[in-house]
């Protein structure tokens, strides 16, 4: 009998012949009435939920499949707010969309339960899902579709062959339709009517590298043998390719310094092997994200998903330092300098001697991670650092130099790994290298040393807040007050508040001077104050200006006011998030720290000291810092909200951002403010500059 309606939400921008082969697989399921796929409103570049539902209507010639549109760019929010929607009588089971090799199996699994809560208990609001309606588990068996390659057709690459105008990749993106639709598909997308045939140099390392890649980083950081050499013909073609084409599409690659690696070119996949974590409110990461972004990552938060595209680990709180593996010994770095001369075991020992406790972290760290590396083997360690280039950046959570959080035990953490020139600047990072690292050591049954566990991050568990939509309407309220600021809409990127700002701050004080600003030269000045674009120079920048006091305030400006107003203008998305992330973490029960009750007792007891001492001195300065940062505490909710972790890492849109919390503040309290000079010697403690 055919009665099971299957959901299958998703973003598809565009829908690509992998999500039509999925459907309508499901809806061969003898048990199914009707596939309904449930489009998101985001918009991925350029492509619109009207285009994508358009070409549906093309693809689509199976009547129990149908598509409808969501207002929820989370495919398993889509979901489960279409059952809420339901009239109070309906009957029927419902299953969610998902093939046994897809990674978003596991959606399926907390599906069903959380169907059955929302029938009995409801939601926040009291909304509840019709009781008559059930929740099955129901799969297909089914191999994803892939291209020649042996890489999975995506959006993302669709997209990928619309901007390169590579029309053969977009053809293989359709298996079994006629050419015509697909064509007709090609130009409803805006596809150049020359239908280009041969893939763009962009195209070809995004589609034939990807492979490489993956080796790379599945697989303990190293590719076979066979891999290597079928690698290094990849590399011999792409560099022809390079070499008959101009470099207006700026891919370079510099093939003497990288002659046989991924490494040191830019990864173009969508969410890439590179990136930097950050606060999504940060403004290198705000240019990209819309108001309606915001709020996803406000509500995934609140409602325990932010690991509905990867795991949500734990930032700890450590000393942190690099180690790498050059000219066949263990080396370290704690900065620019040591990176391109990095330090062996003596010499970190000898730069941190006669300083206590950090003396035995860092010894004690280098010697047990060259009793690690002993044992995993030269191959090996060659291939994940390149004799020096790569680093593993890590921390050393040692109990006796604690920072802020309270540890019991002794760990080595790795974070990524990291590459850098040869003047000591980054040039890549891949955000999954600690497992890189961890796996290798794990393997050669050496992650357990004298001093230190050798651990990959701490793996954090969410849950849904008990008052999950008070907060989320509060944290919107605050979003939309913001975004009417300049009247924007949650479709447009938190930069256009950004621009708007900095302009309005500009022209202001241009109007205090009588000065008729001209567009260009506030356009200049926004870029320089807010994105760090310094070119023209202030002295080109003076002579574009007829107003000599706008000049000189501007020059003032430009050597420290300036970042005052980096922090104003930032500051009420600062505030959302820091919300955001102190609500969540006080949900969170499998930090790292052993004891969470006696770790936070231990903070309040260390912030009353500071305090204390504070008022038998007349430091006005450092009594500011300290309410200022008080203050954050109270606004975040006061020291209820105090948690033992630094902070979680979460991936939203393919990119990896942290959330802290009530941290920032404590930081200052207790990590500048108590290891100042002043403080320890009223304290009786010793101070040694090192």
């Amino acid at each position: 009998m055919k009665n099971v309606t299957v959901l299958f939400p998703g973003g598809f921008k565009p829908i690509t012949g992998a999500h039509m082969a999925l459907a309508q697989r499901y809806a061969q399921n003898p048990t199914v009435n009707k596939v309904i796929m449930l489009i998101g409103p985001k918009e991925r570049d350029g492509i619109t939920r009207d285009t994508s539902i358009k070409m549906f209507n093309l693809l689509n010639k199976n009547t129990n499949i149908e598509i409808q549109p969501t207002n929820f760019n989370s495919p398993i929010m889509a979901a489960y707010e279409y059952l809420f929607d339901l009239p109070e009588d309906t009957q029927g089971q419902f299953a969610l969309a998902a093939s046994e090799k897809d990674d978003d199996y596991v959606r399926v699994k907390s599906f069903l339960p959380n169907i059955d809560k929302y029938k009995t208990i409801g939601d926040r609001s009291g909304r509840k899902i019709p009781i008559g309606v059930d929740a099955i588990e129901l799969t297909v068996s089914v191999d994803p579709l892939k291209y020649k390659d042996g890489n999975a057709i995506s959006a993302s690459a669709v997209r990928a062959a619309l901007n390169a105008d590579v029309y053969s990749k977009f053809k293989a993106s359709y298996p079994n339709y006629d050419e015509s639709i697909i064509k007709n598909l090609w130009q409803m997308l805006g596809g150049a009517p020359t239908y280009g045939d041969v893939m763009g140099v962009k195209e070809w390392f995004l589609q034939e590298l990807e492979s490489d890649a993956n080796e790379l980083f599945e697989d303990g950081g190293y590719m076979t043998p066979k891999g290597s050499e079928a690698h290094s013909k990849k590399i011999k073609k792409l560099r022809k390719a390079l070499d008959k084409q101009d470099t207006e599409d700026g891919f370079v690659y510099n093939f003497d310094k990288y002659p046989k690696t991924i490494f040191g070119a830019k990864y173009l996949n969508e969410g890439g092997l590179a990136g930097h974590m950050s606060h999504p409110f940060d403004m290198n990461r705000s240019q990209s994200l819309t108001f309606a972004d915001f709020k996803e990552m406000i509500q995934r938060g609140l409602q325990g998903r932010l690991d509905i595209e990867n795991t949500v680990t734990e930032k700890t709180d450590g000393q942190n330092i690099f180690v790498t593996y050059k000219d066949g010994a263990v080396k370290f770095a704690r900065n620019g300098g040591e990176r391109v001369n990095p330090l062996t075991v003596k010499e970190l020992q000898a730069k941190f001697a006669g300083r206590g406790n950090i003396s035995d972290a860092f010894g004690e760290a280098g010697t047990d991670l060259a009793a690690a590396f002993a044992k995993v083997g030269l191959e090996k360690l060659q291939n994940i650092f390149q004799n020096g280039k790569v680093f593993a950046n890590m921390e050393i959570i040692y109990p006796p130099t604690k920072n802020v959080i309270s540890y019991e035990a002794a760990y080595l953490q790795f974070h990524n790994l990291v590459e850098f020139d040869e003047k000591g600047k980054i040039v890549q990072t891949d955000l999954t290298g600690g497992a890189i690292v961890q796996k290798a050591v794990t393997d050669a049954n050496s992650d357990l040393q004298n001093t230190f566990n050798l651990i990959p991050p701490q793996k954090i568990k969410l849950g849904r807040i008990e008052n999950f939509q008070d907060y989320q309407d509060a944290l919107f309220n605050e979003l939309d007050q913001l975004r009417d600021k300049y009247n924007l809409k949650d479709t447009d990127t938190v930069s256009e508040y950004h621009k708007s700002w900095w302009k309005d701050v500009i022209r202001a004080k241009a109007n205090e001077f009588n000065y008729n600003i001209p567009d260009e030269v506030t356009d200049i000045l926004m870029n320089r104050w807010a994105y760090n674009i310094k070119s023209p120079n202030v002295s080109a920048v003076a002579k574009m200006i007829d107003n000599e006091e706008f000049v000189e305030w501007m020059r003032v400006f430009d050597k420290k006011d300036f970042k005052k107003y980096i922090k104003d203008n930032i500051q009420p998305f600062e505030s959302i998030f820091l919300k955001l992330g102190a609500e969540i973490m006080k949900n969170v029960s499998n930090f790292l720290a052993p004891n969470p009750a006696e770790a936070v007792q231990d903070i309040r007891k260390e912030i009353a000291q500071i305090i204390r001492t504070l008022r038998s001195t007349n430091d006005i300065s450092k009594m500011e810092l300290l309410k200022t940062q008080l203050d954050k505490i109270k606004n975040l909710g006061g020291f209820e909200k105090i948690v033992p972790v630094e902070g979680i890492v979460f991936v939203y849109g393919g990119n990896t951002y942290k959330l802290t919390g009530a941290f920032a503040p404590l930081n200052q309290i207790l990590g500048t403010l108590k290891y100042s000079r002043w403080y320890l010697l009223l304290n009786n403690r010793t101070y040694k500059n090192g």
